[in-house]
């Protein structure tokens, strides 16, 4: 890890988890994930809403799910292929890559279909699902894993933009370190039981303190364990 640091030294993740819950808030209306089961709640419908979300904001992916249902009424694999690409595509314009993500939802769709519709996403085992998620084109590890964790509750950790810099930061992980190590480092550090609620916090934790260009450090609830400001050469240099 740089510099030989790492939070785990001072505090363990248990610590880490009541101190976020206490200290951030979360509001489902601030997640796309949230926004769809509350919304629809069905297995279909998170998996879209996960899709909407890739490489864009939380604002963007939910005014993208929000334009989906106006289409379609309610989000499900048999409603997708009702209607051609090109006008699922301008309905979800507001999450960006739309033409890919129009495409990766109907794919997704048909191959759940011919799968044996939605309740594959509930009674495949957790293994195989993350492979037949992964084989959709336009599913990747985030993707298939955020659903794993929050639908299935499954033993993994979905990484974003968000929870990998703040592994870095927290040094679990060394700065070259990928999707996958991060994704260990974290699922050990908060324990299988905390992950799904955890990863949301990372990402609250990430846009009010953790961001990537001046991070507020002096106003962390973490400011007492975490070993980024010491690195980064003291809290000032750090944006604290």
């Amino acid at each position: 890890m740089a510099g030989g640091a790492s939070i785990s030294e001072r505090v363990d993740g248990k610590t880490v988890f009541r101190i976020l819950s206490r200290s951030l808030r979360v509001d489902w209306r601030d997640y796309v994930v949230l926004v769809a089961d509350r919304l629809d709640g069905n297995p279909f419908a998170v998996l879209a809403a996960i899709i909407l979300s890739q490489n864009t904001s939380s604002r963007s992916s939910i005014r993208a799910y929000h334009s989906l249902r106006m289409l379609l009424g309610r989000v499900t694999p048999e409603a997708v292929l009702s209607v051609p690409e090109e006008k699922l595509g301008e309905a979800i314009r507001a999450a960006g890559l739309w033409r890919q993500k129009a495409r990766a939802l109907r794919e997704a769709a048909r191959r759940i279909l011919e799968a044996g519709g939605e309740r594959v996403l509930m009674e495949m085992p957790p293994e195989k699902l993350r492979e037949f998620l992964l084989s959709i084109p336009g599913v990747g590890k985030k993707t298939a894993d955020v659903f794993l964790s929050f639908k299935r509750r499954a033993p993994v950790f979905a990484v974003d933009t968000h929870a990998l810099r703040i592994a870095k930061r927290w040094g679990l992980v060394g700065e070259k370190a990928g999707y996958d190590e991060a994704s260990r480092a974290l699922l050990e550090f908060f324990g299988p039981e905390r992950s799904e609620e955890a990863h949301r916090l990372l990402i609250a934790l990430g846009r009010q303190y953790c961001r990537a260009r001046g991070p507020r450090c002096s106003e962390c609830p973490l400011r007492g364990y975490c070993p980024y400001p010491r690195r980064a050469g003291g809290e000032a240099r750090a944006g604290g």
